[in-house]
């Protein structure tokens, strides 16, 4: 049984680490040079169709990362079930440590990647990072069975399972962005006011908004559908 829960998510990280490859380095990219992040996105798909062999390294790491988070989420869901245990607060706790982990290899690798000086955040932009990171997994871990145990009442399990795969993911984004702009704007301007803050949240709002929605999509929407399709369904089933 472990094996089928690996293999879950081992499958669901390589069909998504590409994408989500291209997605952070366009990301990335748009914010140093200033420049739209469609333009950047295309770019580079662009790139690395012409340049196989350099897209090995971030696909590589990225995989890291997803297969990490899918595997340790599945596993401590099966190892909870089997020992009578309920599931929420031991997921949230390994799948956050397992993706805010690697996420911060990630960084660290694409940031020598790009050229770019690796960014050390203070304390407390990183407190705010991770209940950002943790939002996430919450959504997509956790709130997402529940939601899929009462749309089950009125729909095909797939499409029940679909449907909070990707809405729930995405909804929390517009609860979490605050919070990863806060952090950010905590590093670049450390003595800034409450009200500056304020305002730079407004400001920055929407688009970061829609960038933190394209990263979401396929990192925890399609790959979540994916991860818990491949899994035995008797072990999604939460009730």
């Amino acid at each position: 049984m472990p094996f089928h829960e690996i293999f879950a998510g081992i499958t669901s990280s390589l069909i998504i680490s590409p994408i989500m490859s291209i997605i952070d380095i366009s990301i990335i990219k748009s914010q140093l040079h200033k420049e739209k992040i469609g333009k950047s996105i295309t770019d580079n798909i662009t790139f690395y169709s012409t340049n196989k062999q350099k897209f090995i390294r971030p696909v590589s790491v990225m995989n890291i990362v997803y297969s990490s988070t899918y595997c340790t989420a599945n596993l401590t869901e099966l190892y909870c079930k089997k020992h009578g245990i309920d599931y929420k607060i031991p997921t949230l706790i390994t799948t956050s440590f397992a993706n805010i982990v690697t996420i911060s290899y990630k960084d660290m690798v694409y940031s020598k990647l790009l050229n770019k000086h690796l960014v050390t955040f203070p304390f407390r932009s990183n407190i705010l990072l991770a209940t950002r990171d943790m939002m996430t997994i919450n959504a997509a871990f956790i709130w997402k069975k529940d939601l899929i145990n009462y749309l089950d009442k009125y729909m095909m399990h797939n499409k029940s399972e679909f449907i909070a795969s990707i809405l729930l993911p995405i909804a929390i984004q517009f609860f979490s962005t605050p919070i990863h702009i806060l952090a950010i704007d905590m590093y670049e301007k450390p003595h800034a006011s409450v009200m500056e803050r304020c305002k730079n949240i407004q400001m920055c709002y929407r688009s970061i908004l829609f960038g933190r929605i394209i990263r979401t999509i396929p990192a925890f929407g399609v790959g979540g559908f994916i991860n818990d399709m491949l899994r035995p369904i008797n072990n999604y089933e939460f009730r």
